[in-house]
């Protein structure tokens, strides 16, 4: 088996395939790439960690035989990172994969292709249609609400659900809630959870297609996402996601506008005596300005203060304020809406005047 292919086209691949690689397995194959041989010519590469599997089809150059081979995934990528532009070539001799380039020449050892688990695509199902574009997009605006400990199996992933015509992504943790929608042309309804890990795989290779169009295939098991050549199937989490609606405040007291920039500022200086004291910033809404409040006993105090925008009542209330930073991140437009019920109730923040997403933030109670 021997194959030669421009050193971009392969390297792209290869990086988004080697997104679902296991980080540490017991199995040294689940470190690796397959590579191999198709009956039209191509090369497919695939590779899984049991739990999200991705493949991709690349058209080499020039190609003589048949077969397949695993080897580890960090030493090929790493080995065509440091390799200039140009053709490669791949050659497969007894155990032992070489790769080529000018005066260039790497002998890498190959795991046997018989260990490489089988990759099922889904079957039948639900089939949707979006664009990577947007798809990416929600996925940023809420995925780092997701909770970080995977014992948490309910709320360690992204929630999906299809319905009324939207596609609709949710993450939380406990202490923080994230909704991103989008109109989609169906009249489907369903739902499904997705792990962190399957997340992070679908986020870092949709950011290398070139091509726009999406599809999204759900059989109650598995979920297969097909765009720009590239196949990758995750399997669902066998758990309950929280009715998520129970968290969106259904009325507010106390509605507020400021500029996203000079309160991202604002948070940000408040946080750094936070983090040396009670970890919790006081809002102060009083009349037509905020106060941002956070104290340390040992390091002293901070006060910001600057004019809003404000609706209703006067209120007080505490934020964790790294809770506070990580959504106005997210919100592109100039002016941030905060929307607030009272000094126990959690916060809606959103974008103003624009529709399709929000942040939920719970509130730290006041001492």
């Amino acid at each position: 088996m021997r194959f030669s292919i421009e050193r971009g086209e392969i390297f792209s691949r290869l990086e988004s395939v080697a997104n679902a690689v296991a980080q540490k397995s017991v199995k040294p194959v689940l470190s690796g790439v397959l590579f191999r041989t198709t009956a039209e010519g191509k090369i497919e590469l695939l590779a899984t960690d049991l739990e999200t599997a991705i493949k991709a089809v690349t058209t080499p150059v020039h190609i003589d035989g048949e077969g397949a081979f695993v080897v580890e995934a960090k030493v090929i990528l790493e080995v065509i990172r440091n390799l200039p532009s140009g053709e490669i070539i791949f050659e497969l001799q007894d155990n032992n994969l070489i790769v080529r380039m000018e005066k260039s020449k790497f002998v890498l050892p190959t795991i046997s292709p018989d260990q490489f688990p089988e990759i099922e695509p889904t079957h039948g199902g639900i089939e949707i249609e979006t664009s990577v574009t947007v798809l990416e997009l929600m996925i940023d605006r809420v995925i780092f609400c997701a909770a970080k400990d995977e014992f948490m199996r309910n709320l360690n992933g992204v929630y999906w659900e299809i319905q009324g015509g939207y596609l609709r992504l949710v993450a939380a943790d406990g202490f923080r809630l994230a909704l991103a929608e989008e109109k989609i042309e169906t009249d489907i309804e369903d739902r499904f959870l997705l792990t962190l890990k399957s997340m992070k795989d679908l986020q870092s290779s949709i950011k290398t297609a070139l091509s726009d169009d999406l599809r999204i295939v759900y059989d109650g098991a598995k979920v297969g996402f097909y765009f720009d050549g590239i196949e990758m199937i995750a399997r669902v989490v066998d758990a309950e996601f929280p009715d998520y609606r129970k968290v969106l405040p259904k009325a507010f007291k106390t509605r507020v506008i400021a500029n996203t920039v000079v309160l991202s500022d604002a948070v940000r200086r408040a946080s750094i005596a936070a983090r040396l004291g009670s970890e919790s910033v006081k809002i102060e809404l009083k009349d037509q300005s905020i106060k941002l409040i956070a104290k340390s006993p040992e390091h002293g105090e901070s006060t910001e203060e600057f004019d809003v925008k404000k609706e209703g009542d006067d209120i007080l209330i505490a934020f964790n304020p790294r809770f506070l930073a990580d959504s106005i991140k997210k919100i592109d437009t100039e002016e941030v809406e905060l929307n607030f019920v009272d000094s126990n109730s959690p916060l809606q923040m959103n974008p103003v005047d624009v529709e399709g997403y929000l942040y939920i933030i719970m509130p730290i109670r006041l001492i």
